[in-house]
């Protein structure tokens, strides 16, 4: 059996920044997430033992600190947690924060923000707050289409997900594009996101299987799998090492795996471990 693991595979740069942020505040009175610090449940579960649990609001809660997550928030949190004199410890991606403080620049010049991205992930909902809940959010040209659009004098700024397939996104760019619409396309596309989406098509395209390893609510991870499925038809997304069944597995020699920027090392590495022990049984 050969696996091919994906160089990108594990935590993001964001990720990786958030994860140690909070675990500074561990043990720490009155301490929480809003929300989960990022879409992995063995890192969420292991803060909780740690004494930091995520909340979705601060409503009847004793809150002494509050660590916003990687995903981001709307401008009303910040505003909520100074009135309630809540410390705040802003553990939001980098490129997130670019994408709010590009938001709502363009706003206030009053131009349409345009996101490409899932209306309903923390993250496209954190930067639609920066414009305040104005956006046009679409995860495709499809539904951008059934807009209608008019052509005015507008001018539209165009952002996405930063987790995003890119394809989507040069879709609805190409879309305005030829409709002569007045607009501007500022990349927000992270670039780990495309490496490792670039990364998962080279893989699956040399592998009999391909393993993308990850939570089943992690955007970026269900993207990888949709890539992937793409390649390889024999595909599968699994949380960790317990879903991974040797029927997934069969008879195939060359294995590819790749993994989403919220899974840890340690669950990558428990379902290669797996593959091995399999491969011996095999044997």
């Amino acid at each position: 059996m050969k696996i091919i693991l994906a160089k990108t595979a594990g935590f993001c740069f964001g990720v990786k920044r958030a994860v140690e942020m909070a675990f500074k505040h561990q043990n720490t009175l009155n301490t929480y997430t809003l929300g989960p610090i990022i879409h992995n449940d063995t890192v969420i579960n292991h803060l909780i033992q740690k004494g930091i649990s995520p909340i979705d609001n601060l409503e009847n809660k004793t809150v002494n600190t509050l660590i916003i997550r990687s995903h981001g928030v709307k401008p009303e949190i910040y505003e909520e947690a100074k009135s309630k004199d809540i410390q705040l410890v802003d553990a939001t991606c980098p490129y997130v924060k670019k994408i709010h403080r590009l938001v709502q620049e363009h706003y206030t010049k009053g131009h349409r923000i345009v996101i490409v991205g899932n209306k309903t992930h923390p993250e496209v909902e954190g930067i639609n707050g920066w414009a305040h809940n104005d956006c046009i959010i679409i995860k495709d040209v499809v539904e951008l289409e059934a807009l209608n659009l008019t052509q005015s004098s507008t001018k539209y700024l165009i952002v996405a997900q930063t987790t995003y397939k890119k394809e989507s996104v040069e879709q609805v760019v190409k879309w305005f594009d030829a409709k002569n619409y007045a607009y501007q396309y500022i990349n927000t596309i992270c670039n780990a996101t495309k490496e490792r989406q670039q990364e998962a098509v080279d893989i699956a395209k040399q592998a009999e299987c391909m393993l993308v390893i990850g939570s089943h609510y992690s955007s970026n991870t269900l993207k990888l799998y949709e890539i992937s499925k793409a390649y390889c038809a024999n595909s599968h997304c699994i949380a960790d090492a317990d879903e991974l069944t040797r029927e997934m597995v069969g008879n195939c020699e060359n294995i590819g795996i790749t993994a989403g920027a919220s899974t840890p090392a340690s669950v990558i590495d428990a379902v290669t471990q797996k593959l091995l022990k399999m491969n011996q049984q095999e044997a």
